[in-house]
């Protein structure tokens, strides 16, 4: 199951919540006030860079 981030319009609260696959059409309740109107966001996780390729340079010198 993946783990998704939410914030409330209401309250701005910001919370994650496991979904299921049959849960994933419907909004996530805010657990601080129970309101509906939440709005899933990117995860923080998602959005870095990718990583630098793995020298096989021992130095760490070498040109690739």
């Amino acid at each position: 199951m993946p783990l998704y981030e939410y914030k409330c319009s209401d309250c701005g609260e910001q919370f994650e919540t496991l979904v299921t696959s049959r849960d994933k059409a419907n909004k996530a309740t805010c657990p601080s006030c129970g309101s509906g109107k939440t709005e899933r966001m990117l995860s923080t996780f998602a959005v870095g860079k990718p990583s630098a390729p793995a020298s096989s340079c021992a130095t760490g010198t070498c040109p690739l």
